[in-house]
């Protein structure tokens, strides 16, 4: 039996709040620059492919011609390395999406599905990752979430968050972008 509400009471009704467009956010840059060359350094980032500091206060979106930015969470929580595979080329592809679009909490679903077949001497397609994902879209970003509920194949316990991820990103030259 549903309750009858208290006379004077109202149920509120939710505001409306569009989308964001999708893509990179607008947050400055939150990091210094002797972290990006520990990141370049430890991921062994050779320094004539041009990766580059954003100038302070600076945001993603500051990105010169020829250049695009990523996030350093990719390479510390996705597994994300330099130059990029070819499958997560293809399914970036296959969903029509820049990397610059990802969430740093997508793509390790895209590089732990491409080490699982691998591990398992299966070559990674799009066509078998979507059997097992979708594209999403929150805050501003694109992800992918698992089709069947309550199971992710690559990880028991994905990240739930990331805190300040989208201030710590870098420029790659766009020309070593090869899918």
């Amino acid at each position: 039996m549903t309750p009858i509400p208290k006379s004077g009471t109202t149920t509120k009704k939710r505001k409306y709040r569009p989308k964001n467009p999708p893509g990179l956010d607008q947050e400055v840059i939150g990091w210094r620059e002797d972290v990006l060359n520990n990141l370049i350094q430890n991921f062994g980032l050779s320094s004539d492919w041009g990766v580059q500091f954003l100038t302070p206060n600076s945001t993603a979106l500051d990105a010169p011609p020829g250049y695009m930015s990523l996030y350093a969470d990719f390479c510390r929580e996705g597994n994300f390395r330099l130059p990029m595979s070819k499958f997560i080329g293809e399914v970036l592809t296959s969903c029509g999406l820049h990397i610059s679009q990802i969430s740093a909490l997508g793509l390790p679903r895209v590089t732990h599905f491409e080490f699982i077949c691998r591990a398992n001497r299966v070559e990674p397609s799009f066509e078998k990752f979507n059997v097992f994902y979708f594209v999403t879209y929150t805050g501003g970003f694109y992800s992918f979430n698992s089709r069947t509920t309550g199971f992710d194949l690559c990880s028991r316990d994905p990240p739930k968050s990331l805190h300040d991820w989208k201030k710590k990103v870098f420029l790659y030259p766009s020309w070593h972008h090869s899918p």
